[in-house]
């Protein structure tokens, strides 16, 4: 029992209690300001703005999670309203434990607390109550104690506290018998307090307090706003359709959002911005400790900043940004003025009351549209305006969401002249799809996000509207198959004969034309008529043709429009051109191409005269070819025929007959030798001639250029 005393005694004493003091006194704290506006963007930040109250010096405490913090010292901002200042904004450091125990020398060990705490104070000035007495000294050390049986059995392990008494002499205190002890060493007991304090924090690494202390006269409010991490703000709509395809739709909205805070929204004016502002990680939380060089003294000649350590930026992908004009989304007067008539209403009949709640509300909605009745029980509760470059949802009434829920706000409630199609595209389904053709022609900013499709009280199928819809834009929203209509793609190359030729730098470059014709079967097997809107994809390297234009080329695509009467097939073809070319060489064709050129009507009489020309040359060179053909053959012939004399001369013997037959042998060889000899002459000169005729080919086609 004296042990758990001393306990509580040491802990009471060391207590943490250093509030930040102005002029000496302790500010007192206010309440935590509670938010009061969020806006929330499609970059994954929201904007806090919390409104409060202090009065005199006072502070202010929020917690933050340890991640928002590189957003936080970012973003945040305070404000005095009422002419106080605001001194400075104090947050947990993220530090080192290590590091923030830097200056302090003594530490709290975890086992046996207060002997090992007290070893390290040798020297240090303390107060200490036991055994009824109190005694005031300086601790010389521990001496630890060990009590035996007669057997040798320990009965207890103690220690003691040595001490030299301000009256002079020593003593041994046994720790057991203490109630208390006091430090006289401010300082000691500052080190002391603020290392319990670290030590306390850096078990919280996930909370961390940012501090705000003000300083002023009398009641003042402050406006306090920053930007974390926050997920993104859905769209949603609802399209109801009318059975008149003619007739105007009514388009409602609704912003999706979720409270993840650790707090309850209640009564925050709340606002989604359409559009993608830039933002980025900037770690601005974490300690950075640069590196410095050693140098002798005097003088410090420079810092050497490893910003290696540091982490990179980073920008979010851009969204287009919503341009909008700067007015009001909805007229309030007409609803208001529905709204009013229905409460002024007469009283129902008598046989009406007599009904039940549920049949008298039916049959008051009978005959109906659905979109009138959705428009009356619905309105926008939230007026569009626009921020900048972006476009901002801002809620008429104040919103409530309590922590860990999600909430539906409806944001758009707008006819609209849109119009429904049958739409192709084979890049999207392999069938023709029912469509709506959503034109923004009001002057607010449709976010992206998911659209459902009512003709009364039957679904007819969900789209998505994928890009941010700026005034002034449309997209087709497709939201179910089509049943009634089929689309037939088929497609045929032609080529069709050179229609041009260019002669310059030695070749003759054809151009001819190269037509793609798709064509599209379109039927038609409903007993309505069909607007049929299909996309075909751009080929960049052919142009348009037939139809002259597109009605319009969207993403890579030219959109056509066909409308089909109820049971009726068409065929709507697409044509598309593009030049084809082929360059020759005119130095290596021979006199069966160079004719045929030179028959073609697109060519001009002086490019037939260099045809004329050309004819001709390649004429002699082919006479040449010719000639040392035959001479090349007459060689071959005589060479062979030596071959065979030589061969039988080596076969005679030496007979007066044979005699005979060798001077014959020899003369015809003398003969062929002799002819061998002037053939090669004449070769030699026949490929003189031929390489003098190529090289004035060569020299005529590089000189010729022209049509």
């Amino acid at each position: 029992m004296k042990s758990m005393r001393l306990a509580l005694s040491v802990s009471a004493v060391i207590a943490l209690s250093f509030p930040y003091v102005i002029a000496g006194e302790a500010p007192p704290n206010a309440p935590p300001p509670e938010v009061k506006k969020i806006v929330l963007y499609k970059h994954g930040m929201g904007y806090f703005e919390r409104h409060g109250k202090v009065k005199g010096n006072a502070t202010l405490s929020l917690p933050f999670k340890a991640d928002q913090m590189k957003d936080l010292l970012t973003s945040f901002f305070v404000l005095d309203l009422d002419g106080g200042k605001v001194n400075s904004v104090l947050y947990d450091t993220k530090d080192p434990l290590s590091k923030q125990l830097e200056g302090i020398l003594i530490n709290v060990p975890e086992n046996n607390a207060l002997s090992q705490f007290l070893m390290q104070l040798k020297g240090a000035k303390i107060n200490v109550s036991a055994g009824g007495e109190k005694i005031s000294g300086r601790i010389m050390g521990i001496e630890p104690i060990t009590e035996r049986s007669k057997d040798g059995q320990v009965l207890r392990q103690d220690y003691k506290l040595v001490m030299l008494t301000d009256a002079g002499p020593i003593k041994s205190i046994d720790m057991y018998s203490m109630t208390e002890f006091t430090l006289q060493d401010p300082a000691l007991q500052r080190d002391l307090e603020r290392l319990l304090a670290i030590t306390l924090d850096a078990k919280y690494t996930d909370r961390k307090l940012v501090t705000i202390q003000a300083q002023g006269d009398g009641e003042r409010n402050l406006r306090i706003g920053y930007l974390v991490e926050q997920p993104i703000w859905k769209a949603s709509y609802r399209v109801l359709l009318d059975k008149d395809v003619k007739a105007d739709s009514l388009i409602q909205g609704w912003a999706l959002t979720e409270n993840n805070t650790e707090e309850d929204w209640k009564d925050v004016d709340i606002a989604f911005v359409a559009g993608n502002p830039l933002s980025y990680i900037m770690d601005l939380y974490s300690p950075y400790y640069p590196q410095r060089p050693i140098v002798p003294i005097p003088g410090l000649t420079g810092l050497s900043v490893n910003w290696g350590a540091a982490p990179e930026a980073s920008s979010s992908n851009m969204l287009r940004l919503a341009e909008a004009k700067n007015d009001a989304a909805k007229d309030e007067a007409g609803f208001a003025g529905e709204r009013r008539r229905a409460m002024n209403a007469p009283a129902a009949p008598a046989a009406k009351k007599a009904m039940a709640a549920g049949e008298y509300l039916e049959s008051a909605a009978a005959g109906k549209p659905m979109a009138e009745l959705a428009e009356r029980s619905m309105a926008a509760m939230a007026t569009g305006t626009k921020v900048g470059e972006l476009f901002s949802y801002e809620a008429k009434e104040k919103v409530t969401i309590a922590r860990g829920k999600a909430a539906m706000v409806p944001i758009i409630s707008q006819k609209n002249k849109g119009e429904r199609v049958v739409y192709y595209k084979a890049a999207f389904s392999p069938r023709p799809v029912d469509a709506f053709v959503m034109k923004n022609e009001s002057d607010l900013t449709f976010e992206a996000g998911a659209m459902t499709f009512f003709e009364e009280s039957t679904s007819l199928g969900s789209g998505i509207l994928s890009h941010v819809l700026v005034p002034g834009a449309k997209e087709i929203i497709p939201y179910a198959l089509d049943a009634a209509v089929s689309v037939t793609p088929a497609v045929q190359a032609q080529s069709d004969p050179a229609y041009k030729g260019v002669i310059a730098n030695g070749y003759l470059t054809l151009t001819s034309v190269e037509t793609l014709t798709s064509t599209w079967k379109i039927a038609n097997k409903g007993k309505e008529e069909k607007t049929v809107l299909f996309d075909q994809p751009i080929n960049a390297e052919y142009k348009l043709v037939e139809p002259a234009k597109a009605e319009e080329e969207v993403e890579g695509h030219y959109r056509f429009r066909v409308v089909e009467k109820a049971g009726e097939l068409k065929e709507f073809k697409v044509m598309e051109r593009r030049d084809v070319t082929q360059s020759v060489y005119l130095a290596n064709v021979n006199e069966d191409q160079i004719r045929f050129y030179a028959r073609q009507k697109f060519f001009s009489d002086k490019a037939k005269a260099f045809f004329a020309e050309l004819l001709a040359m390649q004429a002699q060179k082919a006479e040449l070819v010719r000639s040392v053909s035959n001479m090349n053959g007459q060689v071959q012939r005589l060479s062979e025929e030596q071959n065979r004399l030589r061969s039988n001369l080596n076969t005679l013997r030496q007979t007066a007959k044979e005699d005979e037959l060798r001077a014959k042998w020899v003369k015809s060889l003398s003969d062929a030798e002799d002819a061998l000899v002037q053939l090669r002459g004449k070769l030699d000169d026949a490929n003189v001639k031929q390489r003098q005729l190529d090289e004035q080919l060569a020299k005529k086609v590089l000189e010729y250029q022209g049509e």
